[in-house]
């Protein structure tokens, strides 16, 4: 079994240097930038100086070095903030299957965006099971698409293959827990560990990958399962349209419960494995269809949440461009 502490050793100390290397990238920027400027005024005010010195007294008396000052400082902080995005998105790369810090603990039902773009994310639970899984698979290669495959660990330890193959062709493999305890009572301590746990080192075992994504079976949060999760940083992934696969048996049924529920950032679920799914199989080309009828492009759940990542932090710096903008207002009123 996986050393989960090393693991997670391995992890802070990526984290350690990716946080070296924005510290590095940023103190080399900083004094880069302001040495660029000390040039340039060092050679205007020479300039000046052989023209007209009496500019230079008229040039401090009405409050240049201010302005240079801020024109200083907003192109640093750009150069920073900008490396700051560098640094988020290799961080995302670097760490299988991870999704932005903001969503890390989390609870995600569905993501509102205000993107015009209109983007889903197509779910399966229950897997990974012969015949439905890898016929899901193929769909998905020929519509390029990337799912998210939440996997219940002993349905993962009898079919290690196809757990390899998810990942192998672009997906995204997240923890559904092992033996799949839907029950509302709490359950021990141990047997939340062992449910999260054993299921976390046989995905690492099989495909190398880790996942900080999981999915509470039957959507129960009060059981200790989810919160468990939390506590290991996990963001526990819900959704916003249910196809009830496991209650309707009819292709067209699903497909239509799908597409009116479908909404821009929105999650579907359905499943693969856990019975006969034969529905699911006949009913996935026609949900497609139907999505990208409706102008949806689809992403996996870490993309997803990445995308409300960046909008969040567009919407961060704005506001705080805003406010230093009406500081600096604020201030040359005054003088």
């Amino acid at each position: 079994m996986t050393n989960l502490g090393s693991l997670s050793r391995q992890g802070k100390s990526l984290a350690t240097v990716i946080a070296a290397s924005g510290s590095f990238l940023i103190g080399m920027l900083l004094p880069m930038e302001i040495w660029t400027n000390q040039q340039t005024t060092t050679k205007a005010t020479t300039v000046k100086t052989a023209t007209n010195t009496n500019q230079i007294n008229q040039s401090t008396n009405n409050k240049e070095t201010p302005l240079e000052v801020i024109k200083i400082s907003s192109v640093v902080a750009k150069k920073i903030n900008n490396t700051k995005q560098k640094l988020r998105e290799l961080e995302l790369k670097t760490f299988n299957f991870s999704v932005p810090k903001r969503f890390q603990s989390q609870t995600v039902k569905n993501v509102t965006l205000n993107s015009k773009q209109k983007v889903i994310s197509l779910t399966f639970d229950d897997g990974p099971w012969n015949k439905t899984t890898e016929q899901i698979l193929e769909i998905l290669k020929k519509h390029n698409i990337q799912a998210t495959f939440f996997v219940v660990g002993q349905h993962l330890n009898i079919r290690q293959e196809i757990g390899k193959k998810i990942v192998e062709e672009g997906h995204v493999i997240a923890n559904h827990t092992w033996n799949h305890p839907s029950k509302s009572s709490k359950m021990s301590s141990d047997q939340i560990k062992s449910e999260i746990g054993r299921t976390a080192d046989l995905i690492y075992k099989i495909t190398g990958r880790t996942t900080n994504l999981f999915r509470p079976p039957g959507g129960v949060l009060v059981n200790g399962l989810a919160d468990y999760a939390k506590e290991r940083k996990h963001t526990v992934v819900l959704w916003s349209a249910d196809s009830v696969d496991w209650y309707y048996r009819s292709a067209q049924k699903i497909t239509k419960k799908v597409l009116n529920k479908a909404s821009n950032g929105g999650i579907v679920l359905l499943h693969d494995g856990g019975g006969p799914r034969g529905h699911v199989v006949e009913a996935l080309p026609n949900i497609i269809a139907g999505l990208k009828k409706q102008g949806y492009e689809f992403v996996t759940i870490p993309e997803l949440l990445t995308i409300k990542d960046r909008e969040l932090h567009q919407a961060e710096l704005a506001k705080k461009r805003e406010s230093e903008k009406q500081e600096t207002k604020a201030k040359a009123n005054k003088e």
